[in-house]
Order: C-alpha cells, then sequence, then structure tokens
C-alpha cells in the first residue's frame, strides 16, 4: 500500500497553517517514500515556474485528486521533464482535478468528468477561460482514465493530507485541437474531418468551416462517423450548395458552450450554431441526438475532449438544413453570458450541483 507511513497524517487537519512550500516538501517526501520517483523529481521542480508555482500553492488548500503517474509512465513522457518548467507545470496541472469525488465514478459507458487545474490559455480554449478537464469511467477492473483515444488504468490508490491520489500507468496527454483530434483515425470520423475542411466559408477561399471550428471558444461537435458519411446521400446533393452545406454541419454543432455527456438530458435544451434546437432521449440501446426532429443518431462515443470543447461521435448525419439566425444568435449570446460567470466545479461536471469559485 502506497503511502503507508502517512496514513496518520490523514488524522489531523488537512494543511492547517502550512506554507505551500511545506506542503510541496511534505508531498515530494511522501512520493519518493512510496516508490514514485520521478514523479517526485518533476513535483519538486514546480517552484521553478509560475504555472509550478501556481499549481502547488493550489494544492495546499482544497481538496483535490491526483492522477500520478508512475515511473514507467515517465519513460515515455511527451516532454523533457528537466529543460521545460513551464510546460513540466502545465502537463501536471493536468493531473490535478478539483474535488475528491471519484467514488462517484460512473460505470462504463457512462463517463465522469471532473475540472482540472489547466488553464493556460495556449492550450485550453474553453467557454469563460474554464480550465480543462478529464474524462474517467468504471469497469469491472477498476477506473480507467480516457485519454487522447487510450485507456489509462488507475493502478493503485491512497491519501496524503488533502490529496486523494490515484496512480495511473501512463503520463495522461493535454487535449489537442479539434483539426488534430478528429484527424485522428481511433475515433472513426477522419471522413467528416475531410468534408469540414473542404468547405469555404469566406469570399477569398482562404476560411473553412474547419478552421471556423479550431478557433472557437467552447464548442460542441457532434461527429457523424465515417461509415455515417459514406451512406449519407444528403452531402452528395449539397455539394454544389455551399450555403446548404455550412446549415447542414451547422446543425451538428453547439457555438459557446462544451456540452460533456452528463448533461445529455430531457431537461436541458441546447442550440444549434444554425438555430435549430437538440433533443436527446436515452433507451436501453444508449443515448440518441436529434437535430429539430429529424432522425435519431446514437451516440457511439463520448466526451472525446479537444482544447476548445467536446466532441460526440454519432452513426449518422443529423439531417437538417433548416436555419434560424435569430435564434443561433440568442443562444450564442444566452451562452456568452452565462460563460462569464461560471464557478469551478469540485464534483462531477455537468452532475453535481456543488460550487465554490476560484477553489
Amino acid at each position: 500500500m502506497l503511502f503507508t507511513s502517512l496514513v496518520l497524517l490523514t488524522l489531523l487537519p488537512d494543511v492547517f497553517g502550512q506554507s505551500w512550500q511545506q506542503y510541496l516538501d511534505g508531498l515530494v517526501q511522501a512520493l519518493n517514500t512510496d516508490g514514485l520517483t520521478t514523479l517526485a523529481s518533476t513535483s519538486a521542480a514546480l517552484n521553478i515556474s509560475s504555472e509550478g508555482q501556481r499549481v502547488a500553492q493550489s494544492l495546499s488548500t482544497g481538496n483535490w485528486t491526483l492522477f500520478a503517474p508512475n515511473n514507467q509512465a515517465f519513460s515515455s513522457a511527451p516532454i523533457n521533464l528537466t529543460s521545460d518548467p513551464t510546460s513540466v507545470g502545465n502537463l501536471l496541472s493536468y493531473h490535478v482535478v478539483h474535488g475528491n469525488f471519484t467514488d462517484q465514478t460512473s460505470s462504463y459507458p457512462k463517463i465522469t468528468l471532473g475540472r482540472t487545474l489547466l488553464n493556460d490559455t495556449s492550450l485550453v480554449r474553453l467557454e469563460g477561460n474554464e480550465s480543462q478537464v478529464l474524462a474517467w469511467s468504471k469497469g469491472s477492473n477498476g477506473i480507467f482514465v480516457l485519454n487522447n483515444g487510450t485507456i489509462v488504468p488507475v493502478v493503485n490508490k491512497t491519501v496524503y493530507q488533502n490529496l486523494q491520489v490515484l496512480v495511473v500507468d501512463a503520463v495522461l496527454k493535454i487535449p489537442q485541437n479539434l483539426s488534430d483530434t478528429i484527424a485522428n483515425s481511433t475515433y472513426d470520423v477522419t471522413s467528416f474531418a475531410g468534408a469540414l475542411s473542404s468547405i469555404n466559408v469566406s469570399t477569398d477561399n482562404s476560411t473553412t468551416l474547419l478552421d471556423l471550428l479550431n478557433n472557437a471558444r467552447g464548442i460542441t461537435l457532434f461527429a457523424p462517423n465515417n461509415s455515417a458519411i459514406a451512406t449519407a446521400t444528403c452531402i452528395g446533393g449539397l455539394l454544389p450548395n455551399t450555403t446548404a452545406l455550412i446549415a447542414l454541419f451547422g446543425n451538428h454543432v453547439i457555438n459557446g458552450t462544451t456540452v460533456y455527456s452528463p448533461a445529455f438530458t430531457d431537461g436541458n435544451n441546447y442550440t444549434s450554431a444554425s438555430g435549430e434546437p437538440f433533443t436527446f432521449k436515452t433507451n436501453s440501446s444508449g443515448v440518441y441526438v436529434s437535430s429539430a426532429g429529424s432522425n435519431w443518431a446514437h451516440i457511439m462515443r463520448s466526451d472525446v475532449l479537444t482544447s476548445d470543447g467536446v466532441v460526440h461521435v454519432i452513426d449518422s448525419v443529423l439531417l437538417d438544413t433548416k436555419v434560424d439566425t435569430s435564434a443561433a444568435n440568442s443562444a450564442y449570446q444566452s451562452a456568452t453570458s452565462v460563460a462569464a460567470s461560471m464557478t469551478i466545479e469540485t464534483g462531477p461536471v455537468g452532475v453535481a450541483p456543488t460550487t465554490s469559485a476560484g477553489n
């Protein structure tokens, strides 16, 4: 059992009276004692950069969950852990989630999401300057993280003071931009990516629909899989009509709001970028989405995270080419207003009513 020598510390007031430097020193010692030596040395470098100091200062108060890569995980780390302290701070901040609620983890295919400490604007473009989220679920062998198209199992867990520690066997990758994400063949939406990149939305043909989505701040994209695109005869019929194609694909987008799968309920109302209402239903075979009462599409894979939002893979094209510009503008303005007053979730994103500004 990890951190066995520190069990008694959990009986004391969490970190009362400690400075963040003292807290960091204690955490590093605990990690070293229990064999997570690479993470310990990486964590010790947090005080080198302003981002690293922010992570350490945050950890010293409140409740947190650390997804802690073991030594083997760091052998294939994506960055140089000694020469780039800012990147180290950002990477570690993506492994830290507000709150400690993994006991509420849903069983797959349902997904639980938590708000991380990562909010570097060069890496995260969510609405309201929200921090990035992390997604995980639970199977017969326990909790696992869904990360960049891979499954990363939790192999051990323990507690250090106010910090729940879940040991994982991979260094988690920070979500990429939309273009790179949907170009990943793992998600089976490369045909949709090609379609978005082929539709020009500027008079000089310099900007594509995919470019617009890449530059958005907070989007939800329902992406038809490759089979859906191949069998959607409507797309071929619309090809000469760019306006109609933009309307069709706009009805696969929620603009200004990142909607994760826990929010797919009958009581939540969302409007597409083309101004049409989305409807959701759930039955024994899964969750379905429709645009303005068009065909129902089965959500085959949810919560594919990107730097500016989320992608949900569906099994058919939503056959809706209608446009309501007034409704679209109103929905975006409302989303912008809501984003400006958002607080940081300390429980499951999209589920828990308990929030705390800045904690």
